[in-house]
């Protein structure tokens, strides 16, 4: 009777360990990678594979997980981020050129996650969403130089791992790609073929309540 009121008890905490309102700070490392091939600008063509801009980024979030079983539990989650990461480029055909730079700044953004326990207080756990970052374009022609600030949207999807480290607290690492798509550069430059990612490699702290 008693093994069974231990064992029935260690279930319980073991489903419990991920249920309930959370809020967090999180510090990240942005990678972006922009790709084109054979994209005709104009003065040009673009041929890119792994033009990259890192940076580092902070937040906050706030979320709820539910229990769904004993070992696995499903979360909604909305954040806050700023990032550092920028991208410099430059092309020259020999009579015109044209330079610019892109700064990733702050962005919004709401996800959901799916997790499984992996030991009494650790879980691995998957996860998906949508994400808004604004981006600062400065782009030079040889003669002026023009400026713009767009929200972009992107898909974002990845994996975690998080595990308490006391009653209330807990600490996380994920790994998310945040597809922007062209980041409306194919519109700006009335092309097609270029492509926008972010690799972003974050460890973030919990406060469960």
């Amino acid at each position: 009777m008693t093994l069974l009121a231990i064992v029935a008890g260690a279930t319980s905490a073991h489903a419990e360990t991920f249920s309930g309102p959370f809020v967090g700070a999180q510090i990240s490392r942005d990678a972006y990678e922009v790709k084109a091939e054979d994209t005709d600008i104009g003065i040009g063509t673009l041929d890119l594979d792994g033009l990259s801009g890192n940076g580092i980024g902070g937040g906050v979030y706030v979320g709820y997980d539910y229990a769904l079983s004993n070992n696995v539990f499903f979360g909604v989650e909305a954040n806050a981020n700023f990032s550092g990461a920028s991208i410099s480029a430059e092309l020259d055909d020999g009579t015109d050129s044209i330079s610019g730079k892109v700064k990733a700044r702050e962005s919004f953004g709401l996800s959901a996650r799916l997790g499984a326990m992996i030991a009494d207080s650790t879980a691995l756990y998957a996860r998906g969403g949508w994400q808004s970052t604004k981006f600062k374009t400065t782009v030079f022609d040889g003669v002026d130089t023009y400026g713009t600030k767009t929200m972009q949207d992107a898909l974002v999807y990845g994996a975690g791992l998080e595990t308490r480290v006391g009653a209330q607290a807990s600490i996380r690492v994920e790994y998310l790609i945040e597809d922007y798509g062209s980041a409306g550069l194919n519109r700006d430059l009335d092309t097609n073929g270029i492509r926008v990612d972010n690799n972003k490699l974050s460890l973030g702290i919990s406060w469960r309540y």
